[in-house]
C-alpha cells in the first residue's frame, strides 16, 4: 500500500498547475486549473434548503428514475468563505502586529510620483485597510445591504475576498474615482449531488414548536423534512490560478466544514472527504457524471462512505487525479499560523496587482508603488 501524499506531495505533483505568488500579471488567467472532488457525508439531518416541493433541494438525475437531494453551488461556497473568515479571524487574533503590517502596506499600495498643478493626488489604497488600522480591529463579513449596492461587510481585500470574488468601488478603494470593478470568484464549485433516491435520503421529522432561548416546550407541532443521516453527497470545486497557498487554504477550510444548511445550530452536521485533486488546462469531470453512475448502484439505498470512496478513486486514478491523500494532513493546516500568514502574502501581491489594473483603466499615471514584493516576500515563497 503506498504511503498518502502530504500537502508537500501534492504541491509538487501540481506544480506546473499553480501561479506563483509574485508571477506578473496573475490577475490575468492562463487557464491553470486544479479540480477537487470531494464528498459530504451527513452525519446528521440537514436542511439544504430552497424553494419548492419540501423546502429540500431535489434534482432529477439523468438517465435514472431517481429524484435525489442537491446542495446548490452558492450555498457550498458561502459556508467556505465563512468558514475561510472564520480561521483568517483567528489567526488575526494570534498574529495581529504581523496582520496590522499587511494592512498598512494595503492602505496605501500605490502614491504620487509628485504634484499636479499644485495639487497632490491622493494615494491609491484600500479604505477598510486603513480604517481597520484607526480602530485597531480588522474584520471582513458577508452582508449583504438593505438595498441597493455591494457587500458592506466586505471589506474587498482580504484572502477571501481575493479568492471567492468581490467588487471594488470607491467606498472600498482610495485615490481612484468613481469605480464598479467586480473581481471574479477564482473558486468554481458544482452542485453537490446526492446518490440515493428521496424515498430513502429525504426523511419528514416533527418538532414541538419551541422558541429560542426557552426552555420549555409547547405542544404546537409541526413537521419539516430533511435529508437524512448517512446520506452522501458528491461535490467538485475547480479552482482557477490559484497560487499553493491559496490551494492549501482553500483545502484545509473545505475538510474542516463541519456544519452545513437551514438551522444548522440545531441541525446540518457533516463531515467532508476529499476524494481526488487533479491540475489542467480545462475540467474533466463534473459531480453530476460522477453521482449519475453511482446513483445506478446505490439509488435504492444509503451505501456507506468507504463503499463510495472506493470506486471513486478507482475512476478517478484512472482520469489522472490523485487519490492517495493524507487527509488529516490538510485538515491540521487549518490550525497552522504559517498556512494563514502564508495566504495573506501571496493575497497582498494580488490586491496590489488589482490596484495597478484600476489605474490603468482609469488612465491614471504618474504614480509609483508604495512597496515592493520583496518588502513582503522578503526570502519566502
Amino acid at each position: 500500500m503506498s504511503q498518502a501524499l502530504t500537502p508537500a506531495d501534492v504541491v509538487r505533483k501540481l506544480e506546473g498547475w499553480l501561479r506563483r505568488v509574485n508571477e506578473p500579471d496573475r490577475v490575468f488567467t492562463k487557464n491553470k486549473k486544479v479540480e477537487v472532488v470531494f464528498l459530504v457525508e451527513a452525519v446528521n439531518a440537514i436542511l439544504p434548503r430552497t424553494e419548492g416541493v419540501e423546502d429540500i433541494t431535489l434534482i432529477k438525475m439523468p438517465g435514472t428514475e431517481y429524484e435525489v437531494p442537491a446542495i446548490l453551488p452558492e450555498k457550498l461556497q458561502a459556508v467556505a468563505r465563512r468558514n475561510m473568515l472564520s480561521f483568517l479571524r483567528s489567526h488575526y487574533e494570534r498574529r495581529t502586529k504581523e496582520v496590522n503590517d499587511y494592512l498598512g502596506k494595503l492602505s496605501e499600495v500605490f502614491k504620487p510620483a509628485g504634484e499636479k498643478g499644485g495639487k497632490k493626488d491622493e494615494a491609491v489604497g484600500y479604505i477598510k485597510a486603513a480604517e481597520s488600522l484607526q480602530t485597531g480591529r480588522w474584520n471582513c463579513f458577508v452582508q449583504p445591504p438593505a438595498g441597493e449596492g455591494t457587500d458592506v461587510g466586505m471589506d474587498g481585500f482580504c484572502p477571501a475576498c481575493a479568492l471567492y470574488g468581490t467588487v471594488l468601488d470607491n467606498t472600498k478603494v482610495s485615490g481612484v474615482g468613481n469605480i464598479s470593478v467586480g473581481l471574479k470568484s477564482r473558486v468554481e464549485f458544482d452542485p453537490a449531488i446526492a446518490l440515493s433516491d428521496r424515498k430513502v435520503s429525504v426523511i419528514p421529522l416533527t418538532h414541538n414548536k419551541v422558541s429560542d432561548g426557552v426552555s420549555w416546550t409547547g405542544q404546537s407541532l409541526f413537521t419539516e423534512y430533511h435529508v437524512a443521516p448517512g446520506t452522501i453527497f458528491v461535490g467538485k470545486a475547480t479552482l482557477e490560478d490559484v497560487t499553493e497557498q491559496e490551494l492549501l487554504a482553500f483545502l484545509a477550510t473545505l475538510l474542516t466544514i463541519t456544519r452545513l444548511g437551514g438551522r444548522e445550530r440545531l441541525f446540518g452536521g457533516v463531515r467532508v472527504h476529499l476524494v481526488g485533486v487533479r491540475g489542467g488546462s480545462y475540467e474533466t469531470v463534473s459531480a453530476l457524471e460522477l453521482a449519475r453512475e453511482l446513483a445506478r448502484n446505490y439509488g435504492e439505498k444509503l451505501p456507506s462512505v468507504e463503499e463510495v470512496l472506493d470506486y471513486l478513486k478507482k475512476e478517478l486514478q484512472g482520469r489522472g487525479f490523485l487519490t492517495d491523500l493524507d487527509q488529516e494532513a490538510f485538515r491540521k493546516l487549518a490550525e497552522s499560523d504559517e498556512t494563514w500568514s502564508g495566504l495573506w502574502r501571496s493575497t497582498l501581491i494580488y490586491d496590489k496587482q488589482v490596484l495597478l489594473r484600476v489605474l490603468q483603466l482609469q488612465g491614471k499615471e504618474g504614480y509609483q508603488e508604495a512597496w515592493s514584493d520583496k518588502d513582503v516576500l522578503g526570502g519566502k515563497p
